[in-house]
């Protein structure tokens, strides 16, 4: 039982209320052995980015078809910081406004949410756990070169 309260912890009360009153059009959940499992290529960097993580839940929402309205949003981003997140990021990328939270607990960081929204949709990241923000982006700068190496010009 306590394992099970430990893991629940990690994830958002807010957007735990939020999906309650805003059903998501699609999700993915991601466990701790799910993600291990993605590491096909034994990477060493993939690898030690998903060690501290417990679970990862991927809400999309099309914000026409939820009627969700930007109060809403801007609700539950409140909401978030009243569960003790704190903002680590605002960056706008290609027509999307990315905004990344976490949250610590006796100083060690216990989860992250990003919000990712358009005019169109809204895609919620709710991730139970830990992971090293430098890491994620060394990586993700990594994957974007070798994409682009690999496109066809």
């Amino acid at each position: 039982m306590f394992f099970c309260s430990y893991m629940l912890y990690g994830q958002s009360k807010s957007i735990t209320h939020f999906r309650a009153d805003h059903k998501e059009n699609s999700n993915m959940f991601f466990y701790k052995s799910t993600l291990q499992m993605l590491n096909t290529e034994n990477n060493p960097d993939l690898a030690s980015l998903l060690k501290d993580i417990e679970e990862i839940r991927v809400l999309n929402y099309d914000k026409g078809k939820q009627h969700l309205s930007a109060a809403d949003i801007t609700d539950l981003k409140k909401a978030i910081r009243e569960e003790n997140y704190n903002n680590l990021m605002m960056m706008n990328e290609k027509d999307h406004k990315i905004d990344l939270y976490s949250r610590e607990k006796r100083e060690k960081t216990v989860g992250f949410i990003a919000f990712v929204e358009n005019r169109e949709s809204l895609i919620l990241i709710d991730l139970a756990g830990s992971i090293d923000v430098a890491k994620f982006m060394e990586l993700k700068q990594k994957l974007d070169t070798r994409m682009e190496n690999n496109s066809p010009d």
